[in-house]
């Protein structure tokens, strides 16, 4: 049965806010105008000077659009304050690079000042060619040898792009950021080198250090990016592992960068008739040190010295107060559709959930936006029938979660993820936090997606539901071998030693830097010390789970309730512990980023955030490349979210390339069953072993994904909910949908009090 709740598209752990400053009666009043929430000329009262400037009967609604379609015949005006309650980072140039994750509101930022991309996201989550930016393309597919195949891709733009300070956008522009973030400079500066690795000859460009020409192969020529003239350029895509690919048609997407930026100063992108290169000065070095590395740290969170490519410049930052003001850039020529902007200052900042509501009324904020939980949207619903304000909702494309870390600590045994999912009603977590607006989901998917619909009714009756059982707990438990006590002796026995589970570890699972043999639960309230102990030669962890969330969150003040505060962890065995800290230290510990106060020792195996998607797209290769191929582990440990390492994919290997362009049925019959098929092996093949077009195969892969990761239970999903967006009326034209949010929403946007 399909679910009579859906969800909506969203990556964060935690509510976004935006806001919107407008002046607008503020005294309580029958006479407001619909559109801009100031009184009408009927109002007599006062306290009202500021009368609406002539709309009174919604002339606003009959003369602009209210779809989010595109018009640009607004007057340029009015500011928007778009809030969350994600603090920024302030990491807006390079949002992400080198990390596991990257923090959404800085992700807002980067969509605001970045455009012109080859390729960019529609409003239903597809990736559409930019007509603004692109004058033509053209697709080449190249035979190479043994039925090999290359797809090459020829772009050409539009004479006449301008970045901010005036600066033309020239095909350079394009190929300087693949370029510089697939060499070893990128790695030493942002420790990323992976922008190009689809790319023909991507692994000997890779491989130039600056003295290596020849070497081994490696060469500081790209042969798979050609710089053909001042506004073409084409890239070629590696056969069999890129391509074919069942997304290829998104391929394409190139976004252009403000070449000091990237490159710093002295750096030039040349090709000579073999291939793009960077000159030497991009290679030079003092001692054992790339001089750009310098540049590249700094650049990063340089707001000022370098131009912007997108609707919106920042014009300042301000770290203390994790705010930032954007200002319009009249240069940008419109996005895919042409749409160019008209709100004239947007204000980002951080909002704290406890005051949205008394804010918004304030006319300190106008968009508060993914409202959700009964009593909110109820709150909300009520702003919006008293006038000035008006809402829009729509299904979520994501999920709020669990997370865990699995290479490490006792959260790395699938048991342990499988025995809390056990003792959490989250049917009950999903109702309460939605207040009825949402409900549970099993699996990493949204009911958006088509894959998710045409799989609905095998999935809804194979998907474990983990229903609330303390026996099916303590069963999974001692079929992982927590069977132990503190002092090493079993069966387990809660009235002995501090009354928790043990397990003795095999050398294969002391973790990384054997980590777990020091593992110990920290922000203990009982007095209580629960550590891995060492006893005749073997080492015993202790069922002690370290929970970190982020401050002022609801989600964790439920979870706090229904499992730190319950009975059900301690029934089966377990501890779990509670650490708060802000969400750029929490983001810091989850993606081990030193910058963020990570320490280098991980400490915590569970974490309460949200994951969602702003596209359509599902391709999760890369993802889950586990610890049986060491190199690739490590060159990719920074994008996986889980760190989990499959089993399965250590007895049937993408590695392998002889199992590589299985069809599903062929692989599964290979591997002795669909039920043997890992991770890595799935989300690779679901993308890279199916030909674009080719829905019914793809079905087949992302239906075994989704059994598999049940199984192993990565996250687990709390609540997928409806979002509700609340906007003072003055803005015109406010559209969002799951995979369109207001950052994105507010390019179409207009501000009545500025049209006159």
């Amino acid at each position: 049965m399909r679910k009579t709740m859906k969800f909506l598209a969203v990556v964060l752990a935690l509510l976004f806010v935006a806001t919107f400053a407008l002046a607008a009666c503020q005294h309580k009043c029958q006479h407001v105008c619909p559109t801009c929430g100031k009184c009408t000329s009927d109002c007599t009262d006062p306290a009202c000077a500021d009368k609406c400037p002539g709309h009174e009967d919604g002339g606003d609604e009959d003369k602009y659009p209210t779809d989010g379609s595109v018009y640009n015949d607004f007057k340029i005006g009015g500011t928007v304050i778009l809030g969350s309650t994600t603090q920024l980072g302030g990491d807006f140039r390079f949002t992400g690079l080198g990390q596991s994750s990257a923090n959404a509101s800085d992700q807002d930022i980067k969509g605001l000042t970045s455009g012109y991309s080859t390729m960019e996201l529609d409003q239903n989550g597809s990736y559409v060619w930019n007509e603004t930016a692109v004058a033509s393309h053209e697709e080449e597919v190249i035979d190479v040898s043994d039925g090999v195949q290359n797809l090459k891709i020829t772009i050409k733009i539009n004479e006449g792009l301008k970045m901010s300070g005036g600066t033309e956008v020239t095909a350079a522009n394009y190929l300087a950021y693949i370029l510089a973030f697939s060499s070893p400079v990128g790695t030493a500066g942002l420790q990323y080198n992976r922008a190009g690795q689809s790319f023909v000859g991507y692994d000997a460009f890779a491989a130039y250090d600056g003295t290596n020409e020849g070497v081994e192969g490696a060469t500081k020529v790209f042969s798979g990016l050609r710089l053909i003239d001042e506004y073409t350029f084409s890239i070629e895509i590696a056969g069999p592992d890129y391509y074919p690919y069942y997304y290829a048609d998104s391929s394409g997407a190139v976004s252009p960068y403000d070449l000091g930026l990237v490159l710093g100063e002295g750096v030039e992108v040349k090709d000579d008739g073999q291939g793009a290169y960077l000159t030497d000065a991009w290679y030079a070095k003092t001692g054992e040190t790339y001089d750009k590395k310098a540049h590249l740290t700094s650049a990063r969170f340089d707001i000022d010295t370098y131009e912007y490519t997108g609707p919106y410049t920042v014009s300042s930052w301000n770290e203390t107060s994790a705010e930032a003001t954007l200002k319009i850039n009249t240069n940008f020529a419109g996005n895919f559709e042409g749409q160019k902007p008209h709100i004239e200052t947007i204000v980002y900042r951080l909002a704290l959930e406890e005051t949205q509501f008394a804010q918004l009324q304030n006319g300190e904020l106008d968009v508060l936006a993914g409202l959700t939980g009964g009593d909110t949207v109820r709150q909300a619903l009520s702003i919006v029938s008293e006038g000035g304000f008006k809402e829009t909702h729509y299904d979520r494309a994501g999920y709020g979660k669990l997370q865990f870390n699995c290479d490490f600590s006792p959260t790395m045994f699938t048991e342990v993820r499988q025995a809390i999912a056990y003792s959490l009603d989250r049917e009950e977590f999903a109702n309460t936090f939605t207040g009825g607006y949402g409900s549970v989901t099993h699996g990493p998917y949204s009911v958006n997606f088509d894959a998710y619909l045409d799989n609905e009714d095998a999935l809804e009756a194979n998907l474990n539901t983990y229903a609330v059982s303390s026996t099916k707990a303590r069963q999974v438990l001692e079929e992982g071998g927590w069977i132990y006590n503190s002092d090493g002796s079993t069966p387990y026995d809660a009235s002995k030693g501090n009354g928790i589970r043990y397990k003795k570890l095999s050398p294969s699972e002391y973790g990384p830097d054997n980590i777990n043999q020091t593992y110990k639960a920290v922000s203990v309230t009982d007095g209580k010390e629960y550590k891995t102990e060492q006893i005749g030669g073997e080492y015993y962890m202790p069922l002690a789970v370290n929970w970190l969330s982020s401050e002022d969150n609801p989600v964790s003040d439920l979870l706090t309730t229904m499992l730190l505060e319950g009975t059900a962890l301690k029934e089966i065995g377990m501890l779990l512990t509670k650490t708060t800290v802000d969400f750029v230290k929490l983001q810091g510990e989850l993606s081990r980023i030193p910058s963020y106060g990570y320490d280098g020792t991980p400490v915590y195996g569970m974490y309460n955030l949200a994951t969602g998607w702003n596209t359509a797209q599902y391709d999760y290769s890369y993802n889950w490349i586990g610890n049986d191929n060491p190199e690739m582990y490590e060159a990719w440990f920074s994008y996986s979210s889980n760190y989990l390492s499959d089993p399965l994919d250590v007895t049937f290997s993408w590695w392998d390339t002889e199992n590589q362009g299985l069809t599903f049925d062929e692989a599964a019959a290979k591997a002795g069953g669909a039920d043997k098929l890992g991770m890595n092996y799935l989300s690779f093949a679901m993308v890279y072993s199916v030909d674009p077009g080719d829905v019914e195969e793809y079905n087949k892969w992302f239906y075994q994904y989704m059994i598999r990761w049940n199984e192993l239970l990565p996250d687990i999903p709390l609540y997928s909910n409806i979002y509700y967006d609340v906007y003072n009326a003055d803005i015109l034209n406010f559209k969002t949908s799951p995979f369109f949010g207001p950052a994105d929403a507010i390019l179409y946007c207009g501000s009545a009090s500025a049209q006159g």
